[in-house]
């Protein structure tokens, strides 16, 4: 059973995970895995969290 990320002071925040390296190629393949199973509510979430920290990809 996988019970989430998490460090030693509670979950990882996207701003947490988009800080490592290749973190925000991570959340966006995060994303397209999550709508892929039709988890849309938790891949909107990340999308306004990476919106809001300004990690929105550029096109």
């Amino acid at each position: 059973m996988q019970s989430g990320v998490h460090r030693a002071g509670g979950p990882l925040s996207v701003a947490d995970i988009a800080a490592q390296p290749g973190g925000i190629e991570a959340l966006q393949h995060r994303v397209h895995e999550l709508r892929s199973r039709g988890v849309h509510f938790a891949a909107n979430a990340i999308e306004q969290e990476m919106a809001a920290l300004d990690l929105s990809p550029r096109g």
